[in-house]
């Protein structure tokens, strides 16, 4: 996260020409210490690649799913978070090294870069567009969220109603809404600087300033959160009240008419067809009531009950609840520095530097660790995704084995004297 301290020190190279309401300082970015900035680019691979790897698993036609569209949509997100985060903290460590001032209050120890104008501006909507990408993920762990208190509480209706499509559909503006945000922040962002005397970035403010952009996002991701908590407890709750039994359709009167249990089944046969005649001696008997008869005397709420209480379909439900849960206790767990940095810029408090400095530390660091946790727990949870995952890692193995072989026979064939092969 790019943070502006101000350094008298550097001010000077600043002349700001916009009034006593504004105050012009030199652009700053913190530095982590060296083992933070080296283990974010080796948790970028593993991040991208495993989150990669469940995107082409989670996206093949068989596999799709209104939960498996979200959380593939996560996963897309949270990669795209991951690979630009790390990149300006990088490119300061690596390039940068001799112009870095230390920074003597931080906990975990730091650098300050003071930025070049040629930096700034490149570097600063990179990072503005990391941050939108991680918007994006807290929306689509939202909508997880919801989509599964909604198929808990009414699953009838969400069967009908919630498709693939749907949930396309859904996505599509939360997307649309986080990217204009982005390139509104980006354009205002860039806006603010200007380049001072030997080339330094420079950045005007308002003398109360906080940022505002920043903060007002916060403020909505801590609210997004707290609903995510509320749903997170709605599951919990639901999974433990109803047990194995969890679709309890919500039948009222109005509501359109739902096949019977006879019609459409694979188990069920139709009684219309193939129906053995019935003997003359047997025509006094008392009738066996047939399956399509029986059918006829349940009640409807009880008939629609039936249909839905498939044990596959239960488990199937079960699992994805509980990876709904999962993630969003990763997610709340991920997010306590970005919280604890939004009331520390919200004003509501004293601004503390050593708390601005170790959240810009481990923030990053936060997230990889909930993207990291993400896929063990998809990968605990899905029996296909640890099969594919076996089959591919064997496939590669005998790919490997294979080449050897290859390798070994034609050395033998060179090495073999052509008397001997007479």
């Amino acid at each position: 996260m790019l943070t502006n301290i101000s350094n008298q020190s550097y001010d000077l190279n600043c002349e700001c020409n916009y009034g006593n309401d504004y105050i012009c300082e030199q652009s700053e970015l913190f530095i982590p210490s060296a083992w933070i900035t080296i283990t974010q680019p080796c948790l970028t691979v593993e991040c991208a690649v495993v989150n990669i790897f469940i995107i082409t698993i989670l996206l093949r036609p068989k596999n799709r799913t209104p939960s498996t569209i979200l959380l593939s949509s996560l996963a897309a997100s949270d990669c795209l978070t991951t690979i630009l985060a790390p990149i300006p903290y990088l490119i300061g460590y690596t390039f940068n090294f001799n112009n870095l001032i230390i920074a003597e209050n931080s906990i975990l120890g730091g650098w300050i870069w003071p930025q070049l104008y040629s930096n700034c501006i490149i570097l600063t909507p990179l990072s503005l567009t990391s941050s939108g990408f991680h918007m994006m993920s807290v929306c689509f762990t939202f909508m997880l969220n919801i989509q599964k208190v909604i198929a808990l509480q009414f699953p009838l209706w969400t069967m009908k109603y919630i498709g693939n499509k749907a949930t396309f559909l859904a996505i599509c503006p939360f997307v649309l809404i986080v990217l204009g945000f982005n390139t509104w922040r980006t354009i205002t962002g860039n806006g603010h600087f200007f380049e001072g005397k030997n080339g330094v970035c420079c950045i005007v403010k308002y003398k109360s300033h906080i940022n505002g952009s920043l903060l007002f996002m916060n403020m909505c991701l801590m609210i997004i959160t707290l609903v995510i908590i509320l749903c997170t407890i709605y599951i919990c709750w639901k999974l433990r009240t109803l047990g194995k039994n969890i679709q309890i359709p919500n039948v009222r009167k109005n509501s359109k008419k739902i096949p019977n249990v006879g019609e459409n089944s694979l188990t069920t046969p139709n009684t219309r067809v193939n129906t053995p005649k019935i003997p003359n001696a047997e025509k006094n008997s008392p009738k066996t009531p047939s399956v399509r008869e029986n059918s006829r005397t349940i009640p409807k709420t009880k008939r629609n009950s039936l249909k839905i209480q498939n044990p596959k379909t239960q488990a199937k439900i079960r699992r994805s609840a509980f990876i709904v849960i999962f993630i969003s206790v990763v997610f709340i767990l991920s997010e306590v520095l970005n919280y604890l940095w939004t009331i520390n810029q919200s004003g509501l408090l004293p601004f503390s530097h050593s708390l601005d400095q170790l959240c810009d530390s481990l923030m990053i660091l936060s997230w990889q660790f909930g993207f990291s946790v993400n896929f063990i727990v998809y990968f605990i949870m899905s029996a296909k995704l640890r099969k594919t995952l076996q089959a591919f890692l064997v496939k590669i193995f005998r790919c490997n084995k294979r080449k050897k072989d290859e390798n070994i026979f034609s050395n033998t064939i060179t090495s073999t004297p052509n008397s001997a092969i007479i």
